[in-house]
């Protein structure tokens, strides 16, 4: 199956003119093995020449913010030992040294009503305290908060345990607190897509949370990779539909953010097949739809900053290469 789909992306982006590109803005996903010095899957040690080479990558490939997890929070609100590492530091001083345009985000969050309870004082506490040290200690740039609260039907705990509106107002309330302990601190959050259409596996904020984040944050990702779309002219309505809910947020005088649109490459999961539906849903038709609707919403402009990819990890090389011209 990922053989075939990077077969398609291949073929796809060879189609597909050179000449257009999208803003600078763009972002990945990477895994912990970077600050945790291992791999959780395989075990395998870090290296050295593996973050350099990590560093060349993300510079050939004009990534400018680099989302290293360091996470999740814990039940209790502290994040990992790990993430204060000495090999973290390490990580971060070799991708400083070979790419020092590099924005390099900490990679926090977690599932609500699992390890995360934003509902909860003594949570947030502890959660803000813990990223504040991390900021103040470490050598990054900025935060990259990735909160869930899962609808997904077969979820192993109780995702129901406050309901949505009050998680919407929570996790607003969380951006701005950590924003208030943090003046100076460029938070990036991510979310799934708002347009109307769209039916995610997690819950879907609404518009006005999203405009009350956009005055507190310096970047939000809708994500466009898990839509529960079974159609291509539904997924590209609501692609429009993105598009034009965001150069709404752009026109607001109290905006302070940068507006991404996340897309997916990764191995498709059986459980997660009608979301994802990766027929369609891939990086080429999504590039060649962003390209269309964008310039309907905006002729001659770009309406979005940049692309986030999920992710790093399971991008090959030589995706990354197609991928290129889009990318600068």
């Amino acid at each position: 199956m990922k053989g075939l789909f990077c077969f398609i992306i291949l073929v796809s982006l060879c189609l597909y003119p050179s000449h257009f590109s999208y803003a600078k803005e763009n972002a990945t996903w990477i895994k912990s093995t970077y600050f945790r010095g291992y791999d959780t899957a395989t075990k395998k040690k870090l290296l050295a020449k593996d973050v350099e080479d990590l560093a060349v990558r993300l510079r050939t490939n004009h990534i400018r913010y680099a989302y290293i997890f360091a996470g999740p929070y814990g039940s209790d609100g502290h994040l990992p030992q790990y993430a204060f590492s000495q090999k973290a530091r390490e990580s971060v001083a070799i991708l400083k040294r070979i790419y020092p345009e590099l924005k390099i985000f900490p990679w926090v969050g977690g599932v609500q009503n699992k390890t995360v309870h934003l509902e909860r004082a003594d949570w947030v506490r502890n959660a803000i305290a813990d990223t504040r040290r991390l900021i103040k200690t470490m050598p990054v740039d900025g935060i990259h908060l990735d909160f869930e609260y899962v609808i997904f039907p077969d979820a192993k705990f109780n995702h129901k345990k406050i309901n949505t509106s009050d998680y919407g107002r929570y996790w607003v309330k969380f951006h701005a607190d950590l924003k208030l302990a943090l003046p100076g601190l460029f938070i990036s959050s991510v979310v799934v897509s708002t347009a109307l259409g769209t039916k995610p596996w997690k819950h879907k904020h609404s518009l006005s949370e999203i405009k009350e984040l956009s005055a507190t944050v310096g970047q939000i990702s809708f994500m466009f990779y898990e839509t529960g779309l079974p159609e291509v002219k539904a997924y590209r309505d609501s692609l429009k539909e993105q598009m034009q809910q965001i150069q709404e947020l752009k026109s607001s005088h109290h905006n302070q953010s940068q507006y991404l649109v996340a897309v997916g490459v990764f191995n498709e999961e059986k459980k997660l097949r009608s979301y994802r539906d990766l027929g369609f849903k891939n990086i080429p038709s999504t590039l060649k739809l962003l390209q269309e609707v964008e310039q309907e919403v905006n002729p001659g402009k770009s309406v979005i900053d940049g692309l986030a990819i999920f992710c790093e990890w399971m991008t090959t090389n030589v995706e990354w290469s197609q991928l290129r011209d889009y990318l600068k």
